[in-house]
Formats: C-alpha cells, structure tokens, sequence
C-alpha cells in the first residue's frame, strides 16, 4: 500500500464538506480516517464503508440501478437497511465521482475524490 494524499468534497442536501486526508491505497481500495471514523472504499465492486466505535453504514453502488446498503447502530443493535439509487459514477486515474440518492432518506449527494 502507499500513501497518497486525498481530498474529499461532499454535496448533499444544499450543504457541501471538502476536507484533506492521506489515505493508504493499494490497486483496490482507498482507506482513510476521517474525524471519528475510518473510510473504506472498494473500487473494484465500488462499496463505501464507513466504521467508528457507535456506527457501521455500508453502502453498494452500480450506476442506473438500485442498491441495497446498511446502517447499523453497535449499542442498539439495530440495523436500518437502505435503497440506494445510483446516478453515476465516474473512475478515472486521480477522480473518482459519485452521485446517488439515499432513496429511504431522500438524501442526494455527490461524493468527490481527487487523489
């Protein structure tokens, strides 16, 4: 794995983060650690996954297609399952853009990364 540095932009709901990281990344996945949370995402099946110490969400995109994804709350022991509707997706050698809508929240976001 090397290291790279990374910087995220997210859009959701009329309210936009863009943040750096350095991120480990082999030929298939991206890894980083956000403020309380570490960011796995997949590139070959392109699955995001999101864990810190209360939460796990995991989420599955195909573009044009609908997907199933999960949250779940450790303490509670309860788990929310997910639809996701994904518009895009775009990989290219240092862009990787996602744009989806979290159909069981009504939640549309665009999810940036430019290595």
């Amino acid at each position: 794995m090397s290291k790279i540095n990374i910087n995220v932009t997210i859009k959701s709901n009329g309210e936009e983060v863009e943040e750096n990281y350095l991120a480990l990344r082999n030929n298939n996945k991206i890894i980083y650690q956000e403020k309380n949370c570490k960011t796995t995402i997949d590139l070959n099946k392109f699955k995001i996954k999101k864990e810190n110490k209360e939460s796990l969400l995991e989420m599955n995109f195909i573009p044009n297609k609908e997907t199933n994804g999960r949250y779940l709350l450790k303490k509670e022991n309860s788990l929310i399952n997910l639809t996701i509707l994904t518009d895009y997706l775009i990989i290219e050698d240092n862009l990787i853009i996602l744009k989806y809508n979290v159909i069981t929240t009504n939640q549309d976001v665009i999810f940036k990364l430019k290595m």
